[in-house]
């Protein structure tokens, strides 16, 4: 018998979804690298406290800074998302109602009783 399936031909929009991921990763970063050329004024960042300086371009320094909100952003939801877990882990919930389930259910050995299925098999 001959193989009937021909192979399909190859689709530009198919291959883009496959990796879609990938080609928007590396617009993000071309349209990232346009901003640091653009923006390529000379600045001088000071830390508070005097813990330093830091002398780099406008568009680095925005980049940079946007980093550090989305780094703080992650650890503050971390540490909600974890205080709301214990909080609602240890607090007994009034609001879950009970069901009768167990009632309409067959019992746990239900399936070793039925004549159903494949007689004397050695497994």
């Amino acid at each position: 018998m001959a193989y009937q399936y021909k192979r399909r031909r190859p689709s530009i929009i198919r291959n883009f979804w496959v990796y879609r991921r990938l080609i928007g990763t590396a617009m993000l970063m071309g349209l990232m690298l346009w901003f640091i050329w653009a923006n390529n004024e000379q600045v001088k960042v000071s830390f508070p406290f005097r813990i330093g300086t830091y002398d780099s371009s406008v568009g680095v320094v925005i980049l940079l800074s946007a980093l550090c909100g989305s780094l703080l952003t992650v650890l503050a939801m971390t540490v909600y998302f974890a205080l709301r877990k214990i909080r609602s882990g240890q607090a007994p919930s009034d609001t879950v109602e009970t069901c009768d389930l167990d009632d309409d259910r067959p019992p746990s050995d239900y399936a070793a009783k039925t004549e159903d299925g494949i007689r004397n098999s050695q497994w």
